[in-house]
């Protein structure tokens, strides 16, 4: 993964967090750090995105990060869900990314479970090579099904996914197969 790709999973870590207020605030940060991003594409793309984001209402954009993320299982953010469902098996496997980030010295995000997207964006812009990154390669492939599942509804949202599932394939060789379970 390059500085760039770790540059562009912290700014895909922050985009896809809940646009609450504080959110919107540093919104302006990132866009100046979307600068430093070598592929033109992705720079283009997550402008594009910055923008949506600054020409619409507070309370839209929750609404729509909400419908898309926490009332919708097929497109939680919350990546274990999609391999495991709602079980032990999720547990275990929560569980285990939380060992990995503590073996790593990652500091998991409180108030979050370790499987939350942008908190495993953060993580691998910090840590882009764990030393064990078998916990979270089994739920990862789980981020090019919610961007297609995003992209058919032309949902503002899929662009940041398609982002993410680029570095995440290409650059990591995860595919989308390794998350089975249809949710």
């Amino acid at each position: 993964m390059t500085e760039s790709d770790q540059l562009q999973c912290r700014i895909l870590a922050f985009l896809l967090d809940y646009p609450d207020t504080s959110w919107r605030a540093e919104l302006f940060e990132w866009a100046d750090a979307t600068t430093e991003v070598t592929n033109e594409t992705s720079r283009q793309e997550l402008r594009k995105f910055i923008a949506y984001a600054e020409n619409t209402s507070a309370l839209e954009l929750q609404e729509t990060y909400t419908a898309a993320f926490d009332l919708d299982p097929s497109t939680s953010l919350h990546l274990s869900y999609h391999s495991t469902g709602d079980n032990e098996e999720r547990g275990k496997a929560l569980a285990k990314l939380l060992w990995m980030y503590h073996q790593e010295g990652f500091d998991a995000q409180i108030g979050e479970l370790p499987d939350y997207l942008p908190m495993i964006l953060e993580f691998l812009a910090l840590c882009p090579e764990p030393r064990d990154g078998v916990p979270f390669r089994s739920c990862l492939g789980a981020v090019a099904t919610i961007a297609e599942r995003l992209a058919k509804r032309h949902h503002p949202y899929a662009i940041l996914l398609e982002l993410a599932a680029d570095i995440l394939d290409n650059r990591m060789a995860i595919s989308p197969h390794m998350a089975s379970k249809e949710v």
